[in-house]
């Protein structure tokens, strides 16, 4: 259970972090807001009813992870080249966002193989 914890956890930090960062921005139109909210939000619930399945063991474990694990390496693999390939973002800005992608797909892959074996046990 560590490591999907430890996914939920970083997923909880990062996307409420992003949360701050969208209410602070005063150059986001109101669509382009609302989808930064909808994706953060969507991934904050879902780390949030991983964390509940996970700590009252209910048979929503395999679903909420799931959901979760898609969610997060879905919009860093769809998100992720974009920052890097624009001229928009400075270098240092690109290797944050490089290095929250692949420690949110490393995670992910790591929490979903745990509780593949955990299911099996």
């Amino acid at each position: 259970m560590k490591r999907r914890v430890i996914l939920v956890i970083w997923t909880l930090a990062i996307w409420g972090s992003r949360i701050r960062n969208i209410a602070a921005d005063d150059e986001l139109g109101g669509a382009e807001r609302a989808l930064a909210l909808g994706v953060a939000a969507a991934l904050l619930f879902a780390a949030v009813a991983t964390a509940a399945a996970l700590r009252f063991r209910t048979g929503w474990q395999t679903p909420t992870l799931l959901a979760l694990v898609v969610l997060g390496v879905a919009r860093w693999t769809i998100r992720g080249p974009f920052i890097l390939l624009s001229d928009e973002w400075e270098a240092s800005f690109k290797v944050v966002h490089t290095i929250l992608w692949f420690v949110t797909v490393a995670l992910s892959a790591l929490a979903w193989r745990e509780h593949q074996m955990a299911r099996r046990s």
